[in-house]
């Protein structure tokens, strides 16, 4: 079984959710750990956006802000070790090299508010042991307001192969009816 083990940054801080008992991704939060946050305006200046009483934070138009969750991820895989000459049993916690964390917008916050993820997709590798940030941009024409315990991303744990490159001698053969990318199989 895969455990994400979670450590809570403060005590009083929201583990993650699911939205349903058939989501596959689940909710991330915003979660200040710190009275500011850092990141970049729409004139690629470095800026530090003060969280309101430790209660809000604003987004203006352009901004590529940080925005804490609060929260610290390992995955491991959990395995139960059976010892058969005392009969006994117990789990034991093994890392797991080939799995992420993988960052994703909410639909209703891009939809509704102009708030998406900044690099699309958020990567956290399973060797990232810091908090984990989601790098929101505010991509409407007005000012949003985010507020302490508001669901920014969701994320889900993903199995990743890794793989060989291997140089070729020769440029790869057409193998399909495919006649280039960037809109050309139509609308």
């Amino acid at each position: 079984m895969i455990t994400l083990n979670v450590y809570k940054l403060r005590d009083d801080l929201e583990l993650p959710t699911y939205g349903t008992s058939l989501s596959n991704c689940f909710d991330l939060s915003f979660q200040p750990t710190d009275t500011h946050v850092i990141g970049y305006d729409r004139y690629n200046n470095p800026i530090s956006q003060l969280i309101n009483n430790f209660k809000e934070i604003s987004i203006y138009p352009g901004d590529r802000l940080l925005i804490p969750t609060g929260l610290i991820f390992k995955i491991e895989q959990r395995v139960t070790i059976e010892t058969f000459a005392d009969i006994t049993k117990h789990d034991e916690e093994l890392p797991l090299q080939n799995y992420s964390i993988r960052l994703h917008p909410r639909s209703g916050l891009s939809l509704k508010r102009g708030l998406v993820l900044a690099n699309s997709e958020g990567i956290v590798d399973v060797d990232y042991q810091q908090q984990v940030f989601v790098l929101l941009t505010n991509i409407s024409s007005i000012g949003q307001t985010i507020k302490a315990g508001e669901r920014i991303a969701q994320a889900e744990v993903t199995c990743n192969e890794r793989v060989e490159f291997v140089v070729l001698a020769k440029a790869p053969e057409k193998h399909s009816e495919r006649h280039g990318g960037f809109g050309s199989t139509g609308i």
